[in-house]
Order: structure tokens, then sequence, then C-alpha cells
């Protein structure tokens, strides 16, 4: 296959560039040699551009692996606009917009495809692209693969071994925010040679970096500062959900256009905070670290830490949405050590105790018999263990890669049904034996609010019609336009490995090990982030340090390049427990709320940790959650085991 020497009339005419910037000529002309690469480009490089413009020119399609679906859908509708054939795959398409995309895959009309990880790892799914020519497989966020990156995703461990299985010749990985031994990892996964890792420079000269010791009193007083000071586009990063409405409300009562945005609100909440900010409606985002990935907005003039950001990484990458104009943007980081407490709070509470994970282990390894499959929800194990969904999916990702289980697909579990005319006339015409199993079908339905409630696997029991058939009939009904169908309750399925032999202690002593590990590395980063707080020289070189990158000059414009003076932190020393709150959580524990039952759980809830029992039962609107924020979490466990 031969390639246009000169690719700048590429860009011009389907990008609008009229020069490659930095590393990205090289990356795409090493993909076009059909070799593999790994971009490491800060934010606002144009790593898109590395595996977009390849695609127009290879024969096959291009897949691109991208966490968000939000994501996907701005980059799919941003290269349709330019007249490039891209399409995605995600959870808001119905079955027939997928099998439609898929056709397009087949036929050659889509070039591009988006989609999640966890859709690459399902078996079903894989099964339509082994019909498919794909030339690349790119990978956005890569660090997400690492169990030492900052954004670890379950499914993104097992891409290497599916791009493996599916035989792609060529990968690119993508991503701003990789240390060495992240960079080495992604590189020993995807098999790429060091001299394919391209740097795409990191010091951005209009980020204007300063670290503030302040109080927790003085914090507000000082926020209110920065914002008079600074005008303009501003995200404000906080670490809680609470903080964030709180901030949010107190800007407003100052006359500040503000909204919060974190994960608990609606979709639709979510979409107005974001879309108000994008147009220039709303000036200041307050938000947890949900906000801002995928967030295309190049005037943004100021990004305010108003607490300790958790890492190093999260840091560079949330700093990185500023000033994508090349305007002079103002990165402000307020420096609070009582803040590292609840960081490692929220560390401590994430990692699962040895015995929720030995309950786990026990439950999945008993569930089936060698080479049989059994299906888990992984909502509902997790509430029931009160274990976070994304620790679950870490435990069941480690099982496929020690081979120990395969996903192999999934199901809904139950349908809520409304008849569009009655039922005797929807069975006219119908055979009598099929008329009495769909009647049998019926009857053994729930009837609530004017619908008829499936539960598929309570129903096989009671009528003998298993949960395949059912669903077949079910849905023949819904494509007829007999009934209005709404399927829920996703169910995973996995088969157990009949050739992998291991002894289940040792699998439990293993993964025990590894959330250690795990926890160990989380604090580490925490003493990083305070000892770039405390740091003596230029802030980008400590920076560029940090990610493996050739140290720039002093950037002449930080706060300690300016003469700023190294941080001396300010200690606070807590005063005791005040009655009043001994009380309040007396009176909590005497209510006896299955979801605050364990030591553990209640201390979580007092420190302000959110957990799914505790989230499920709706106890988070309730004045006693996060009344220990600010304290040490091992501390109140141990007053509470006592």
């Amino acid at each position: 296959m031969s390639f246009p020497a000169d690719l700048t009339t590429l860009l011009r005419e389907r990008f609008g560039w009229d020069s490659f910037r930095g590393e990205q000529e090289n990356v795409i002309r090493t993909l076009l040699a059909g070799k593999s690469a790994f971009a490491l480009f800060p934010t606002g490089a144009g790593k898109s551009l590395c595996y977009q413009l390849p695609a127009l020119l290879l024969e096959g399609a291009t897949l691109v692996v991208s966490p968000l679906i939000a994501l996907m859908k701005d980059q799919v509708e941003s290269l349709t606009r330019r007249g490039i054939a891209a399409a995605r795959i995600d959870s808001t398409l119905t079955d027939d917009e997928v099998a439609q995309v898929i056709e397009s895959l087949r036929d050659g009309s889509v070039k591009l495809l988006f989609l999640s990880p966890e859709r690459l790892a399902s078996r079903s799914f894989r099964k339509h692209l082994r019909a498919i020519n794909i030339s690349m497989l790119a990978i956005d966020e890569a660090h997400c693969i690492s169990e030492w990156g900052h954004n670890f995703r379950p499914d993104y461990l097992k891409i290497a071994r599916l791009s493996r299985k599916l035989k792609v010749s060529r990968i690119l990985a993508l991503t701003a925010t990789a240390t060495p031994a992240v960079a080495k990892e992604i590189r020993k996964n995807f098999r790429i040679t060091s001299a394919c890792q391209f740097h795409g420079g990191f010091h951005r000269p209009n980020l204007r970096l300063s670290v503030e010791a302040c109080t927790a009193a003085e914090k507000d007083e000082r926020l209110l500062e920065k914002l008079r000071t600074h005008s303009g586009p501003t995200i404000v990063y906080a670490t809680t959900r609470r903080d964030t409405e709180r901030l949010a409300t107190m800007l407003q009562k100052h006359g500040f256009s503000a909204r919060s945005y974190h994960a608990g609100l609606t979709p639709e909440m979510r979409s107005l905070a974001q879309d108000t900010f994008l147009n220039n409606d709303t000036r200041i985002i307050v938000a947890t670290i949900a906000f801002g990935m995928g967030i295309d907005k190049a005037d943004i003039r100021c990004i305010i830490h108003y607490h300790l950001p958790k890492s190093i990484e999260g840091y560079s990458q949330e700093i990185g949405r500023a000033g994508r104009d090349g305007d002079v943007s103002h990165c402000i980081l307020f420096a609070h050590k009582p803040d590292t407490k609840t960081l490692e709070n929220f560390i401590h509470a994430a990692t699962p105790s040895p015995q929720s994970l030995r309950n786990l282990l026990d439950r999945l390894l008993r569930l089936a018999d060698p080479g049989k499959s059994f299906a888990i929800s992984p909502y509902e194990l997790s509430v029931s263990l009160d274990m976070r969904e994304e620790t679950l999916r870490t435990v069941l990702a480690y099982l496929e890669l020690d081979d120990i289980i395969e996903r192999t697909g999934n199901f809904h579990a139950y349908f809520r049904v409304r008849l569009l005319r009655p039922l005797e006339r929807v069975l006219a015409g119908y055979p009598a034996r099929e008329k009495n199993r769909i009647r049998s079908l019926f009857a053994a339905a729930e009837s609530a609010y004017g619908s008829l409630h499936f539960r598929l696997y309570e129903i096989a029991g009671q009528t003998g019609i298993q949960r395949e058939q059912a669903t077949e009939i079910i849905t023949a009904l819904a494509d007829a336009g007999d009934i209005r169908l709404e399927q829920r309750g996703i169910r995973e399925v996995y088969t157990r490995s009949k050739t992998t032999t291991f002894i289940v202690a040792a699998v439990i002593e293993k993964m025990i090990a590894r959330f250690e590990s795990r926890a160990s590395f989380e604090f580490e980063r925490v003493r990083m982030v305070m000892r770039y707080v405390e740091a003596r020289q230029c802030r980008p070189r400590l920076l560029a340090r940090h990610f493996g990158v050739a140290a720039p000059k002093p950037c002449g414009v930080c706060d300690l390049c300016l003469g700023g003076k190294p941080i001396r932190w300010r200690d606070e020393t807590l005063p005791a427990i005040p009655p009043e709150e001994w009380q309040q959580m007396l009176a909590l524990r005497k209510e006896d709320h299955a979801a605050l039952g364990t030591p553990r759980q209640l201390a979580r809830f007092l420190c302000g940790i959110s957990s799914p029992a505790a989230y499920q039962a709706k106890l988070q609107t309730r004045d006693e959650f996060g009344l220990w924020q600010h304290r040490d979490f091992l501390d109140i466990l141990t007053m509470l085991e006592a």
C-alpha cells in the first residue's frame, strides 16, 4: 500500500490545518509504516488527529476505544461535519441501530468506529468484528490500562489481550498523563518499542501555576478574591459532591454565575451545567473530577483547586483544560494540610477489607462448575456486599486475566410490559398450544401501576418456560406492536475455565495482596502531591520530570520563579469531638440501618464516603453524612470497633 509523501495536503483539505504540530506527523508516519505507536501528548496537543488522518488512508476500519459516551458522541459529530465516515456503538443505541453500524463496517462505508472497552470485551460483539478488516486499534486515555495509572479502568486491562485475539496489526496508545512506569507498562502490554514512543512536549508557557497555603476558614474568602481578580470561564475543583453544591450556592449569593457538577446529579442536570458553561451562560463550574474529560472549550481562563488533587497525574490533566487557545490562564491550588486526611480516608474506604474480598470470591468461584456458565448482576452484588462496583469489576477483570473465568455475554433479567390491546385479541391467530404458553407466562407476571413486571428467573421456576424462551416470546410481541417493552436488570454471563486449576484460598490471598499493594501506591500519590506543594523550584519543571519528560528551562512565570517563597504547611489541630456530634452518631447507630450495620460502614458514612448500600437506602441526604469528614478514618474505625 502506498501513501502520499506529503501528508499536509490531506491535513489541509480534510482537517483545515496548514501544518502538523509537535510529533503528530512522526506518529502518523510510524502507523502508516505498519508499526504500533505510543503518543504521550499534553491535553489539547492534538492526539485525535494521530488516528483520524491515517484512518482515511488505511484499508479497512479503525477502532477507537474511548472511556466516555459524551467523548465518543462529540468525536463522531465533529468527524461527520468534515465528511469523514464515523460511527459509535454505546449503551444509548438500540439493537437495530447497533446492527446497522456493524453492517456499515462490513460494507466499508464506516472508516472510524468509536466504542467502549466494555463493548470490546463482549464475546458476542467480537464475533462480528472477526468478519471485518481492522486496520488499526487506537486506545484513548491509555493510562487506564495500568494498575498504576491514576484513572484505572478494569476493562482496559483486557484490551491488549483482546487486540491479539482480533489480530490487529497496528496499535496506537494515546494519553496525556503517564509516568515513566506507566508508559513502560503500556508499551509492554501492546508490544510497542521505546523507539515508537513520542512525547509531544509538556510545558505550556501560557499557564501560570501557583500554590497558596490557607486554612479552612480562609478558603471561601480567598476563592471569592481570586474570582474577582481573574475574569473569564473558570472551573473550581472540589473533592466531594456536597462541597461542590455548597460552594456553587455560596458563589451565587455573591453574584457569580455558578453551577455545581458531580456524578450524583441527574444526566439532565449534568448536561445543563455543561452546556451553559460551554455556551458562556455560566461562568463558573464547581465540580468534582467527574467534570472535564472531553470538554472542548478553548478559553478557560482559570482552574482553581479548592482542595488538594488526588494525584499529580490528575492535577496535570485538570490544569491542562485551561488556556487551550494559547492565552494566559491561571491555575491556582489552595494548600490546606488537613485535605490530605480526606484523600487518605477515601483510599482507606475504597480498599475492600480482606473479609469482603473473601465473601465475594467465595461466592463467585462456587457459582459454577468448571466449564459451566453463571450469571451475576454487578450492581446487585455491589449493594449486597456494600462494595463499590468499580472494585467488584476489578476483581472480575483480575479473574479473567488469570484465566479463571471469562465473560461471554449479558442479558436482561427483568421486563416491564404494557399491553397495547387486550391479551385475548393479541393471542388471536396463535395455535392453541402457543396461546396457553403465552397465557401462563403473562399470568406469572406481577401487575403494578398499569404495567406487567416479568422477573424472568422466577417465572422460569413457576412456569417451566426458560428465560431464553420467555425473552423470545416477549420480544416477538414487542416487534409485532402488541406491547410496549422496557428491558431492565442487566445480568452478565461468565464461564468458569475448565482447564485452569486453582486453589480458592490462594486466589483470595493473591487478590488481597493486589488491593493492599494498590492502596500503598495511592498513599504514595498523596505524598507526591504534598512534595509538589512544598517545592522550592520551578513548578512546570517538577511536573515535566514527574512524567519523564526533559525538563524545560525555568518557566519564569510560576509563583516560585516570580520569587514566591516555598509553602509552609499551616497545621491545624482538630478539637475533640464535641458532645453533640457524639450524640448524633449514637442516635444514628441506634436507628439500626442495614447499610450502616458494621463499624466500617458507619465509619465510611461519617467520613463522608459513599457506599452502594447507603446510597440505595438514600442515607446520603442525612446531616450525619460527612460529620467527621476531616478526621482520620482509621481513628474513627478503631473508635467504633471498641
